[in-house]
């Protein structure tokens, strides 16, 4: 078994729920961290999923978490996701929330 650290997803989100990262096959990962900063002057609100490969969506924050301006939100890790899962994201505005996730894959 090999723990592979790596980053796993860095961009903006989108104003509709898209993929921010896939689950490479015959893998496992553990999400230690992810970052969301809002880049604008004014509050948005931001989702963030986590879905596995046979699953449904989960909201891995509060629903519509709204974030200040210029301020950050960090979501703490320790997530698990299976071989074909998703990690999701959308925000009030496209490409006004800065995204960074980090991890563990596991193969």
């Amino acid at each position: 078994m090999a723990f592979t650290a790596k980053p796993l997803a860095q961009g903006q989100l989108a104003a509709a729920k898209a993929t921010l990262y896939t689950v490479p096959g015959a893998t496992a990962t553990l999400i230690t961290k992810g970052t969301l900063v809002n880049t604008t002057a004014g509050a948005l609100t931001v989702n963030i999923y986590l879905k596995t490969a046979a699953g449904s969506s989960r909201r891995i924050v509060p629903s519509t978490l709204s974030i200040a301006a210029g301020a950050s939100y960090d979501i703490r890790g320790g997530h698990i996701v299976d071989a074909g899962g998703l990690i999701e994201g959308d925000a009030s505005s496209a490409t006004s929330i800065d995204y960074y996730f980090s991890g563990v894959e596991i193969t």
